[in-house]
Formats: C-alpha cells, structure tokens, sequence
C-alpha cells in the first residue's frame, strides 16, 4: 500500500513540475477561453437547442470564442502574442470537446 502512495506522489510532483513550466498568463487565456465556450455552449443550447444542431451551435461557439479571444490579443492588449492565442484555441476545443458529451448526454437521456 505505502508503494502506491508513493507512486501517487510521484505522479502528482511530475504533473506540478510540467505546469510550472507554463507561464501562468498561457493558462488563464486557457481557463478564460475555456469557459467563454462552455458557458456560451451550455446557454446557446438551452436557448435554441430546440431550433438548431449541436453543429451549429459549435459553430457559433467557436466564433464566439474566437472573436473573444483575438479582440482581447489584438485589439486590446499592446502587442499580439500568438502562444496567447495558442493557449486560447486550445482552452476552446478543450470546452468543444466538453460539450460534445453534454450534448451526447443529453441525446443518451431522451
């Protein structure tokens, strides 16, 4: 048993030692992106879930998040930085692919 703990231990100092080699800036464009999309998602389905695909509505989630994130890096910051943007489209398809299986949930319920 304390084998286990140890490899557990093991596990989790080499999963923190790869984050903090991440700029804390690259993950929050990850978590803001991220949550633009999911939430964006989860309130464009509840509103027109009835009318529209879930294709579409990754569509306009992706653009939604997509203008979010290049008006913040382009416009608003003083210089673009692309490993910002990266970070972001990143942080977006993380939330498509969350929301695939929200929608595939909702589809296995019905």
């Amino acid at each position: 048993m304390e084998n286990l703990f140890a490899k557990i231990k093991t596990a989790c100092q080499t999963v923190v030692v790869w984050l903090n080699q991440w700029a804390k800036d690259h993950i929050l464009h990850f978590a803001v992106a991220d949550n633009i999309a999911t939430v964006s998602g989860i309130i464009l389905s509840f509103i027109f879930g009835w009318i529209l695909s879930p294709g579409w509505i990754a569509a306009a989630v992706v653009f939604i998040t997509a203008a979010a994130i290049l008006l913040k890096d382009c416009w608003i910051d003083d210089s673009a930085d692309w490993r910002d943007i990266l970070a972001g489209l990143i942080g977006l398809a993380w939330a498509l692919l969350k929301l695939w299986l929200f929608w595939l949930a909702i589809v296995l319920v019905r």
